[in-house]
Parts: structure tokens; sequence; C-alpha cells
């Protein structure tokens, strides 16, 4: 790795409050910059956006010869829009879209190609893994982990302390340069995932579904039904009423 061209030694210019910032970073009109906040390079910020004390933008990814998923070390665009906000020492990495008026809580960290949609919320110490996709005003609870390559679509709900995973093979791909693309879950718009549930790989959660506090879900769930349990099975439908709410809300 050529770690001069990587971080070349002048690439911040600090100021007084010990900010960082890259040369080419651009700032919308009436953006607030917390103490001790760097921001590398390629990174755009929305006006009136808000970004907390020692937040890290635009970090590049890095990987050792020990890693099986190979990464760019190069700093692609990081886009923040309007009026969002980013919580104390989160780190955003290179290469993601974020809307407006989203916010990211303290301490949360998302990697690079993800996109989230406009009025996003993000809780405290959430894990965002690569290439993960949030539709617009989806809700992620406070410790939640995303795995790479999964899909959250408009609406979405997510408890406290939910787990979602993208390789069911993993005794072998671990040891396989050649495994196939891991494939984390889908999650369909209105669907609801209670606190400490388990989504296991390439399993849908089908739009308006609700997935009990602590389920293990192992196959896909139909829309507008109710699993609980290890492994997660059907309990009832979704109750006329909250489908009708829902599908207001989708009418507009």
């Amino acid at each position: 790795m050529d770690t001069t061209a990587l971080f070349p030694p002048d690439m911040f210019q600090l100021d007084s409050a010990g900010r960082s910032l890259a040369k080419d970073v651009s700032l919308g009109h009436n953006v607030h910059l917390g103490q001790h906040v760097t921001i590398y390079p390629n990174v755009t910020i929305g006006q009136g956006s808000v970004v907390m004390d020692g937040a890290i933008l635009g970090r590049a990814p890095l990987s050792t010869s020990t890693t099986n998923r190979r990464v760019e070390s190069a700093y692609a665009e990081l886009s923040i829009g309007t009026e969002s906000i980013i919580g104390c020492h989160t780190v955003l990495y290179t290469g993601t879209q974020i809307g407006s008026h989203v916010l990211i809580a303290d301490l949360a960290s998302i990697r690079e190609g993800c996109v989230l949609g406009d009025g996003v919320v993000i809780g405290r110490s959430v894990m965002v893994l690569y290439e993960c996709q949030i539709g617009h005003f989806s809700r992620i609870q406070d410790q939640v982990h995303l795995v790479g390559n999964m899909v959250i679509e408009e609406h979405v709900f997510l408890g406290m302390g939910v787990v979602t995973t993208n390789d069911n093979d993993v005794y072998y791909s671990r040891f396989s340069p050649d495994a196939p693309k891991l494939q984390g879950p889908t999650i369909r718009k209105f669907a609801v995932i209670g606190a400490n549930a388990t989504i296991l790989a390439g399993v849908e959660i089908g739009k308006g579904a609700m997935v009990a506090a602590g389920a293990v879900v192992t196959k896909d769930v139909p829309a507008w039904t109710v699993v609980a349990g290890t492994p997660a099975r059907y309990i009832k439908d979704i109750p006329i009423q909250w489908r009708q709410r829902a599908e207001r809300v989708e009418r507009g």
C-alpha cells in the first residue's frame, strides 16, 4: 500500500478548534463543525447540517492480505444532504450518499458504498457495513448491526440490538478467496423488526411484516404477517387497522 499517496503530509488544513479539513472539502451555508472533526478529501456537506465533536468523515477503507474481501483504498465522494446531524465520534467512510434531514447519532459507523435516504434515523453505536441501502424515513435504533449488501426499504423500523448476517456458508467461505458474493437480508417497506432479533443471510422480510423481539429468522417472512420464536414461525396476520394506517402513508 502506498501510504504516502493516500495520506500525503499536506492533506489537511488545521484550525484553532483542532479541526482537520482536506483542501477540497465543500461546506454549504451555515454548516456547523464541532471540535476535533476530521474531514478527508472529496466530502460535500449540505447547508444547515451539524457535525458534532470528534466525527471523522470520508475515511478510506483499508485492508490487509489476511482479509477475504478486497477494498479500494481511495477517496470517492461522501455526500451529506441539507440539515442533517452527524453525532459525536461518528465515522463515515468514503463513497457513501446520505440524504437530507438525516440523524446519525453518536459513535455510529457507516462503511463505504452505502445509500441513506431522506429522513433516516441511525441510533447510537449502530454499525452499517458496506453497500447497504436504507430507504427514506427508516429508523434504526441503538446498537443495531447492518451487514454488507443488504437492502432496507422506506419506513422500516429496527429495534435495539437487531443483528443481520450475509453468509450462511461461513465455515467454507472464510477459507476461500473464490467464495460467492455475500448477500444480506432484504427488508421491505413498513416492516418492523423487534429488539435483539437475528435475520440470516438472504432472507426477505415482506412488506409490512413484523418480527417479534428475540426471533431468529431463517427463511422469508410473507408480507403483512407476524412471526416469532427460534426459528421464527408464523403467528398471525397484521391487524387490518395497522395495515390500513401504513397504506395511507404510502398513498400520501
